[in-house]
């Protein structure tokens, strides 16, 4: 595993949702994770999702939503070590912010934005709660793509704000279609899909896309629908692994992934 503590990475996952005591069922079953609530007052019903034992590392949070009419959906967030300043070049390149910078109690400041098409995505910098304590093992985060229809003022927008780097891969079986990766310190932590080609339909929006690592996709698409969740995306085979897209209960889409090469690392 390998955790980033570097700037402009990402640092942590959570899941705003419209039933938490349901979510927190689900995703234990699902992955095995142990939920348990954040003790601090003023918490508002937040809870950590930790690997395995109660005192496993910790991997992603779920919260309620905040306000009854949010769909309920996942929500990456990105390390900053000046959140103000950061946020200041999200409303600079086109971006918006929808919530911050604020204080969440003694763990640190954060700052919810939407890029230029709509995506959403937080910034995290850390105090007492550092962010992932597990990546790119089994039952964790390893991948974060944005899926946009507009591939160009993504860079921009990243780049400028975030400092992200870019590079190109080969993608799809014939090797001539090219897939965007992000890295940060030149290592690969997701990539971009352009959903302007026309494969999506119109409704919809511009997003981010959560990967977790699995052993056995299709189990997991599979144990996904036992336990009351869809699958949108029925397990794939691509270059680089095998992946599915999946909805739990509440309709959060997120995606699993078994990469059969390096992945890169955050």
């Amino acid at each position: 595993m390998q955790i980033s503590k570097t700037p402009s990475a990402p640092c942590w996952a959570d899941l705003s949702t419209t039933d938490t005591d349901a979510a927190r069922l689900f995703y234990e079953a699902l992955f095995g994770w142990r939920s348990r609530p954040v003790a601090e007052p003023g918490s508002d019903g937040y809870s950590m999702f930790a690997l395995d034992a109660e005192d496993g590392h910790l991997v992603a949070g779920v919260g309620p939503v905040a306000d009854p009419r949010q769909p309920a959906a996942w929500l990456p967030y990105f390390q900053s070590s000046g959140t103000d300043a950061v946020t200041a070049r999200v409303s600079g390149n086109g971006g918006r912010v929808v919530a911050g910078p604020m204080p969440v109690l003694e763990q640190g400041r954060l700052t919810v934005c939407q890029d230029p098409a709509g995506a959403a995505f937080g910034l995290w910098e850390p105090r007492a709660h550092a962010g992932f304590e597990a990546v790119n093992v089994p039952s964790s985060f390893c991948w974060f793509e944005l899926l946009t229809r507009d591939g160009a003022r993504a860079v921009d927008f990243y780049q400028s704000v975030l400092g992200w780097g870019t590079r190109q891969r080969p993608f799809g079986n014939d090797g001539r279609a090219v897939y965007t990766e992000w890295t940060v310190a030149d290592e690969a932590f997701g990539g971009m899909v352009d959903m302007s080609a026309g494969e999506f339909p119109p409704e919809v929006p511009s997003h981010w896309n959560l990967y977790v690592a699995v052993d056995a996709p299709d189990a997991t698409a599979a144990r996904c629908q036992e336990l009351g969740g869809r699958v949108l995306v029925e397990p794939t085979t691509i270059p680089t692994g095998r992946f599915a897209i999946l909805a739990d209960p509440q309709g959060a889409a997120f995606s699993v992934m078994h990469f059969t090469e390096p992945a890169g690392g955050f």
